[in-house]
C-alpha cells in the first residue's frame, strides 16, 4: 500500500493521508475501508476517516476483506499480475490474506506466480485452477551456461568448470557464487604474479556455498565491515539507518557500498541518502552476519537499537518488533521483554492476532530470565492478561492455550495479592 501510494522519507502524515486518499479513489475505496488501511500503516486520523467502533476480531476480519476488495478493484479495470516470492517466510496474517485471495482468483483476471521452497507445504495445491511447477535442478549443459556467462570474455580452465558442475549440484545461487569466488581468486592471484615468471597456480572451487561467499567476503577489504553492519540490520536497509549505524565517512561508506554492490552481494534502489539496499539472497546476509564474533555482534546490535531510538522515531513508533529484536540480540533482555510487549499490543490493535500472541508469549519467555521484582512481577501479570485476548480469538476460548494462560494470569494475580502487591486491575481478565 505504502509503495502504490508512492510515500517518500520526507513525506509528513497529512502529505501520507493525502497521497493514500488519492490511491484509494482510483478503486472507489469506501471510507469505512479507508480508515483500515489508515489504522494498518498506523497513519494518525485528521478526521476525514471517522474510527471504527469495533473488536479486534471484526477489525481483523475486514481489513482482510477490505484489502480483497482493492484487488477486485483493480482487476475490474485491467488484468492484473500478482507476485508473491518466498512464501515459506511470510507471516501468518498474511498467509490468511493470501488465501481468500485465491478463493477469488477463478472470478477474476488475476494471474497469481508463487514461488516457495519445497518444505512449504501450500494448502491450495489440487484446486483445478492452480497448476504446480517443480523447478528442477540445472543439468550440466544449463550450468556451463551459466558459468559463461558469469566469466564473459575471461578464460576458466576446463577442469575448473568440471569442479564447480560437480560441487554445485545444480543449484543457480551455487553455480554463480563458486564461479564469482573462483574469478575474485584467480584476479587476486594474477597481481601478486610476476609476467609468467611463476607458472598460475591451481585455482581451488570452494566446497560449499557457505564456504565460496565467506571466501567473497574475506576479499572486501573494508566493505566487509559494512556488509556485516547491514547483516545485522536485517536482509534489507536503508542507506540512512546504515549511515547513522556505521559511523564512517560518507566516502568511505559510499566506496565500501559500490565495491558490494560491483560484486554482485547487493542491490540498490534508488539514490542515496534515500537509498534502500537488499542482500542478494538471504544466505549472502547470513554468510556476512556468521563472520561477527559474540561480543561485536552483540555490541553492533546495541548500536543499531540506540540508533534507531534515537534518530529513527517513526521506527520506534511503528516496528517496535524491530527495535525488540535487536535489543533481544544485543542482551539487553529488559528492555526487549518491553518493546516485545509493546509489539504485541500493536499487533493486537491492527488485528494481527496471531503475531500478538507470539509476541506476548517472547516477551514473557524474556521475563521470566530477569531477576523478580514488585515492578517486574506487574508487568509480568499485564503481559499475561495481554496474550489472553488473540488466544481466545486464534485458538477459541476452550483450547488448552488459553486455559492455561487465563490459569497463569489467575495465579500471578493471586501471588501478587498475597505479598500485597495487587495489579492495578487484578480482574479485567477474568470478567
Amino acid at each position: 500500500m505504502e509503495r502504490a501510494a508512492g510515500f517518500v522519507h520526507d513525506d509528513t502524515a497529512q502529505g501520507k493521508l493525502d497521497k493514500l486518499g488519492a490511491i484509494l479513489a482510483q478503486t472507489s475505496t469506501s471510507n469505512a475501508d479507508a480508515t483500515l488501511f489508515v489504522e494498518m500503516l498506523s497513519l494518525p486520523s485528521d478526521g476525514r476517516y471517522p474510527k471504527l467502533d469495533v473488536t479486534p476480531e471484526q477489525r481483523r476480519q475486514r481489513t482482510l476483506g477490505a484489502l480483497v476488495s482493492q484487488m477486485e478493484a483493480l482487476a475490474r479495470k485491467n488484468a492484473v499480475l500478482m507476485i508473491f516470492e518466498d512464501t515459506h517466510w511470510t507471516d501468518p496474517t498474511s498467509l490468511e490474506l493470501f488465501g481468500l485471495i485465491i478463493d477469488r482468483i477463478p472470478r477474476l483476471r488475476v494471474l497469481l506466480i508463487v514461488t516457495f521452497r519445497p518444505e512449504f507445504e501450500p494448502p491450495w495445491i489440487g484446486r483445478p485452477y492452480v497448476t504446480a511447477l517443480t523447478i528442477n535442478r540445472l543439468g550440466e549443459r544449463e550450468i556451463l551456461a551459466m558459468i559463461e556467462r558469469v566469466i564473459g570474455n575471461k578464460s576458466l580452465p576446463a577442469n575448473i568448470r568440471q569442479d564447480i558442475i560437480e560441487r554445485t549440484d545444480g543449484i543457480p545461487l551455487f553455480v554463480e557464487e563458486m564461479t564469482k569466488a573462483v574469478l575474485e581468486a584467480e584476479s587476486e592471484g594474477e597481481a601478486r604474479r610476476t609476467a609468467a615468471a611463476i607458472p598460475a597456480p591451481v585455482l581451488a572451487v570452494p566446497a560449499s556455498l557457505q564456504a565460496s561467499l565467506m571466501a567473497r567476503l574475506d576479499r572486501l577489504g573494508p566493505a566487509k565491515e559494512i556488509a556485516q553492519i547491514g547483516a545485522a540490520i536485517g536482509r534489507e536497509f536503508s542507506h540512512s539507518l546504515l549511515t547513522a549505524a556505521a559511523r564512517k565517512p560518507e566516502t568511505e561508506l559510499a566506496l565500501a557500498l559500490d565495491r558490494l554492490i560491483q560484486s554482485g552481494l547487493l542491490f540498490r534502489q534508488g539514490e542515496p541518502p534515500h537509498a534502500n539496499y537488499l542482500f542478494k539472497h538471504a544466505l549472502v546476509q547470513d554468510a556476512a552476519y556468521g563472520t561477527l564474533l559474540r561480543e561485536p555482534r552483540r555490541a553492533l546490535h546495541a548500536r543499531i537499537a540506540e540508533t534507531i531510538e534515537s534518530q529513527f522515531i517513526e521506527i520506534t513508533e511503528n516496528q517496535p518488533e524491530l527495535l525488540a529484536r535487536h535489543c533481544t540480540e544485543a542482551g539487553l533482555i529488559e528492555k526487549a521483554a518491553g518493546l516485545w510487549g509493546k509489539a504485541g499490543q500493536r499487533s493486537l490493535e491492527r488485528s494481527a492476532l496471531v503475531e500478538a500472541a507470539a509476541q506476548f508469549t517472547r516477551a514473557l519467555d524474556q521475563t521470566a530470565t530477569l531477576p523478580a521484582t514488585p515492578a517486574l512481577r506487574r508487568e509480568e501479570i499485564k503481559l499475561q492478561v495481554a496474550v489472553i485476548t488473540p488466544l481466545i480469538h486464534v485458538k477459541g476460548y476452550a483450547a488448552i492455550e488459553t486455559k492455561a494462560a487465563v490459569e497463569r494470569a489467575r495465579l500471578l494475580i493471586e501471588q501478587a495479592q498475597a505479598r500485597g502487591e495487587p495489579p492495578d486491575d487484578p480482574f479485567c481478565c477474568f470478567r
